[in-house]
C-alpha cells in the first residue's frame, strides 16, 4: 500500500467513527451529533415615539446606548441576567434559550445631559417593562419611554378590602396618597379625584366590545363617582416632595379589623351619612353622579379593577354626559383636565376573559397588575410609586402602571424606596 492510499483510508475512518462505534459483540450505537449553537437573540431598545424631541436631542434617537437591561423568564425557571445596551440601543444574547422573558430597562438622566433636553422637557430618564417572546434566535424592537417629573402625582394606591370571615367585605379603611413631584408648590383646592369605568369582565350582559366607548376613548375618562377637594384656591398648599393621604374613613381602623392600620392623622377623608367625621381631617366633597351606597364616602372597586383620576376642577354639570345601557350614566374627564391617572388591573382569576383595557393609553399605557390573586393577604398591601434612582425625592413616572407601580405593604403618607 502506497503513501497516498494509507493516507486516503485513515481519513475515511476518521471520519466514520463519530458516527459509528461498534461493541465487542458486533452491536453498532449511533451517536447523534449535538444540535448546533443558536443564532443568537438581539433586542433593540429605542425611544417611545411620544418621546423623540428627547431623545433626537441627546443624540439618540436610533436607539438608546446604557440602559441597564435585566431579562427574567416569566416563569422564573432561572435566575435574571443582566445587560447594557451598546450604540443604538443594541443587546446582542448569543445563548438565550428559548422561552418568555420579563424585560426590564433603565437609564437615568444626568444633570449635564438634562441641560441637552428641549426647554420645558422634564425627562429625567428612560424606562421600560415589558414581555417579549423569544425562539432563541432573532430580533425585537422595545419602545421605551421617558420618564418625567410631572408635578402632583398618585403616590399610592390602597383600596384591597379585607374579607371578614363569615361576613362582608370590609372597604373602608383605604386610602389614596399624593406626592407633589414638582420643585414649586402646588395647591390642591378645588382639584378633582374620580372613578373610572371599571367594568372589566367579557361577560354577556355587558362584553368587552360593547363598552369600547367607555374603555378606549383617546379624549378623557368616563366616571359617575367624582370628589372634589375643599379650598378656595390657596388653603392647602403642598410642598415640593410633600405628601398627602386621602382615607374613606379617617379613623383608626385596629380595633376593627385584623391588620386594619390608624388613618386619623389622614390629610383628608372622603364624606357620607354614615361617617364618624374626624374634624382634624377635612371633607371632600362629592359632586358624583350617584354615590356609594355605603353612605361612607368615597372608594375604589376592590374586587376587581379600578381606575383612579387627579384632575384639575371640573364643573360636572358642564362635562359630556353618555349613558351605559344596563347601568348608569357618567361623564367624560377630558384628557385635558387629567393631571394623573392609574389603571389598576384585576387580582383574581374568574371564568370570564379579562376585558383588554379599562383606559386609553392615553391615561395608562398599561395597568400595574402587581396584586395577588391571593385577595385575603392582599389587604395588608398597597400599589406604590417607584423612586427615581437619581432623582433624589422624585418619583419615577412614565404613564404607566405596569412600569411606573410596584406592591408594597401600606405606608401611608411615607414615599417608599421600591
Amino acid at each position: 500500500m502506497d503513501r497516498g492510499t494509507g493516507r486516503l483510508r485513515a481519513n475515511r475512518l476518521r471520519f466514520s467513527l463519530p458516527l459509528l462505534l461498534v461493541g465487542c459483540g458486533g452491536t453498532t450505537d449511533i451517536i447523534t451529533p449535538p444540535p448546533p449553537p443558536p443564532a443568537g437573540f438581539t433586542l433593540t431598545l429605542v425611544p417611545d415615539p411620544e418621546d423623540v424631541a428627547a431623545a433626537q436631542a441627546l443624540g439618540w434617537q436610533a436607539g438608546i446606548p446604557g440602559l441597564t437591561v435585566t431579562m427574567t423568564p416569566t416563569d422564573s425557571s432561572r435566575p435574571p441576567r443582566g445587560f447594557t445596551s451598546a450604540a443604538g440601543g443594541v443587546v446582542s444574547i448569543p445563548d438565550l434559550l428559548p422561552g418568555d422573558y420579563i424585560v426590564e430597562a433603565s437609564r437615568w438622566l444626568t444633570a449635564a445631559e438634562r441641560t441637552r433636553l428641549p426647554a420645558a422637557d422634564d425627562a429625567n430618564g428612560f424606562v421600560a417593562r415589558t414581555v417579549v417572546r423569544s425562539s432563541g434566535s432573532g430580533a425585537e424592537r422595545v419602545s421605551v419611554p421617558a420618564s418625567r417629573q410631572k408635578g402632583l402625582v398618585i403616590s399610592e394606591w390602597a383600596f384591597n378590602g379585607y374579607y371578614v370571615p363569615g361576613q362582608a367585605l370590609y372597604q373602608l379603611g383605604g386610602f389614596l396618597e399624593l406626592t407633589n413631584n414638582a420643585d414649586t408648590t402646588v395647591y390642591l383646592d378645588g382639584l378633582t379625584l374620580a372613578a373610572g369605568f371599571d367594568l372589566d369582565i367579557d361577560v354577556p350582559i355587558s362584553p368587552c366590545a360593547a363598552n369600547l366607548q367607555f374603555t378606549q376613548d383617546p379624549e378623557g375618562v368616563w366616571s359617575r363617582f367624582l370628589n372634589r377637594f375643599p379650598g378656595t384656591g390657596r388653603q392647602y398648599p403642598l410642598a415640593p416632595g410633600g405628601v398627602t393621604v386621602i382615607a374613606t374613613d379617617a379613623i383608626d381602623h385596629r380595633a376593627l379589623i385584623p391588620g386594619g392600620i390608624d388613618l386619623s392623622h389622614a390629610n383628608f377623608e372622603f364624606s357620607g351619612p354614615a361617617d364618624v367625621d374626624n374634624p382634624s381631617a377635612p371633607n371632600l366633597i362629592d359632586i358624583g353622579l350617584v354615590s356609594y351606597s355605603e353612605g361612607h364616602g368615597f372608594y375604589w372597586q376592590t374586587s376587581g379593577s379600578a381606575v383612579a383620576i387627579l384632575a384639575l376642577p371640573l364643573a360636572v354639570g358642564d362635562l359630556e354626559r353618555r349613558h351605559h345601557a344596563g347601568s348608569a350614566d357618567y361623564v367624560r374627564v377630558p384628557r385635558a383636565k387629567v393631571l394623573d391617572g392609574l389603571w389598576v388591573r384585576t387580582n383574581y382569576l374568574a371564568e370570564y376573559q379579562e376585558c383588554p383595557r379599562l383606559v386609553s393609553t392615553t391615561i395608562d399605557r398599561a395597568g400595574s397588575n402587581a396584586r395577588s390573586t391571593d385577595e385575603a393577604a392582599e389587604w395588608n398591601y398597597s400599589l406604590s410609586r417607584r423612586r427615581a434612582p437619581t432623582g433624589g425625592t422624585k418619583l419615577q413616572h412614565t404613564r404607566s402602571g405596569f412600569v411606573d407601580f410596584v406592591r408594597t405593604a401600606r405606608n401611608p403618607g411615607v414615599v417608599l424606596n421600591p
